[in-house]
């Protein structure tokens, strides 16, 4: 029977995407933040890409002066601490995973070094242009952007074929949003890279949330339970997904010592260590604190004392992990095989289901369901070897707009394990 999916004639727009990979709603907002702060750069990218007011509020939600101004702090503070400690690196290339729409590639150039923004294709399909935009010849020269899924190690690997000597690795704002079976393809594909070049990986996201109460508290004292409700909705009415729990990130709570332990326990298993850089101890005096009263300036800083950032390096390559490298897996190539019998359309997924691959088989299944008629969906994941958030949510979509529903066939165990592990494994075998 014919194949009805052809790779080659798959088209994606920009609006499947976004629908495919919501997160991607989030950036834009990060910048808007920053630029709020009094960061120069960012208020031009900001003007570059027609960003207003109304950009950053939710459906349910609006913006009020002081929740912006607490986000501003917040950014404002991730922004120019990472920064320095990547500076304190020496010579480098800097990786920034996501890159999101932040003009950090105008700073890294200026101090020298080669910068590379790797996000979702989304995302580089609007960021690049952007930022080229704002650059000089020669900072150019300095600069390349590539579409890349995190958990994918030939994306990362593809992009970073020409990177020579040391690097820094900065991630913000990524992990919360991810669960532990895509951290931890995370981790082994940051591994790989620090064994074969050195470096480190600076990231906010272990106490990204603890950050975000101490700041909230700081600011607003007695108020901020309610603040605190209110940002959550906001950003996950931006971003179409929740705040997920995971090992490696840190929740808000009285004491967070064994959270902390069990994060680095985490690292430990993907061969990864890593030091705890207090942020009061490495954070510049920043641009924001000109609109602080200075008791809350104080405040700020208080208690950013109780609060860090990561900076994570490889333990050698010969270290010993506990979990599955799947890097060392012979990977197949995406593909699927599709058939239609009678109204159930027949669906056999081959390699990886990630964020690069998922918007495809949506393409696919909505393309096909606008000349066919589906009732269900069967879907044979026999030779499926990897389904991230976003492949998970892709199938979630067919399965709500299939009036017979969807099945799922020949689950592996490591497949239902993520199944598990997210929360899926009810949903798509329902008792």
């Amino acid at each position: 029977m014919e194949n009805l999916f052809n790779l080659d004639d798959i088209e994606v727009d920009a609006e499947l995407l976004e629908r495919a990979n919501p997160i991607f709603n989030t950036a834009k907002m990060t910048l808007y933040q920053l630029a709020a702060s009094g960061d120069e750069d960012s208020a031009r990218m900001v003007e570059k890409l027609g960003l207003t007011e109304s950009t950053q509020n939710s459906t349910t939600t609006k913006s009020d002066a002081v929740k912006l101004l607490i986000e501003s702090l917040l950014m404002d503070m991730r922004y120019h601490t990472i920064e320095k400690l990547a500076m304190e690196e020496g010579d480098f290339t800097e990786i920034d995973l996501p890159c999101g729409y932040l003009p950090k590639a105008l700073r890294y150039t200026r101090a020298g070094h080669r910068f590379i923004g790797l996000d979702l294709p989304a995302t580089i399909a609007e960021v690049e242009p952007a930022v080229n935009a704002l650059l000089n010849d020669e900072q150019k020269k300095m600069v390349k952007f590539a579409g890349v899924d995190a958990t994918n190690y030939e994306s990362l690997k593809s992009a970073l074929s020409d990177v020579e000597g040391k690097v820094v690795i900065t991630t913000e704002g990524l992990m919360v949003y991810f669960n532990d079976s895509e951290i931890g393809a995370l981790c082994d594909n940051v591994k790989k890279i620090l064994d074969e070049h050195g470096g480190c990986w600076l990231t906010i996201d272990p106490e990204w949330l603890v950050a975000y109460v101490l700041i909230v508290q700081a600011i607003l004292g007695d108020k901020a339970l309610e603040a605190l409700a209110s940002m959550q909705k906001r950003v996950e009415d931006q971003s179409d997904v929740g705040v997920k729990g995971s090992t490696l990130v840190v929740f808000p709570k009285p004491d967070i010592t064994e959270d902390i332990k069990k994060a680095m326990g985490f690292l430990a298993k993907h061969g990864l260590k890593a030091e705890r850089k207090i942020v009061a101890d490495n954070m510049p005096e920043l641009k924001v604190f000109e609109k602080l009263s200075p008791e809350q300036t104080a405040a700020v800083k208080a208690a950013m004392k109780n609060n860090a950032y990561w900076k994570i390096t490889s333990m050698g390559a010969a270290a010993a992990r506990e979990c599955i490298d799947t890097g060392d897996i012979a990977e197949k190539n995406f593909d699927v095989k599709a058939q239609l019998e009678g109204e159930k359309l027949c669906i056999s997924l081959i390699g990886r289901v990630d964020s690069l691959t998922a918007p495809k088989i949506l393409s696919f299944y909505e393309n096909t369901a606008k000349e066919k008629n589906i009732k269900a969906v069967s879907v044979d994941c026999e030779e499926l070897q990897y389904i991230s958030s976003a492949g998970l949510r892709v199938l979630l979509i067919m399965k709500k707009n299939s009036e017979e529903g969807m099945s799922l066939e020949n689950v592996k165990p490591e497949i239902m394990e993520i199944l598990e592990t997210t929360g899926f494994d009810s949903i798509f075998f329902e008792k």
